[in-house]
């Protein structure tokens, strides 16, 4: 058998879920609730131009 490391990623993505699922269970026992947030649109700004 052998081994192949999943690579940072993985370690990252895993430890990213822990995080969540341990606030998930914070905010259940103070009787609150995650709400997904949508993609947020800003519209671009223009560059500003300074006089000089």
């Amino acid at each position: 058998m052998n081994y192949k490391d999943p690579g940072i990623n993985y370690y990252e993505q895993k430890y990213q879920e822990r995080i969540l699922n341990n606030l998930k269970k914070k905010a259940s026992a103070l009787r609150v609730e995650f709400v997904p947030q949508s993609k947020i649109y800003t519209e671009p700004q223009s560059p500003q131009t300074f006089a000089t």
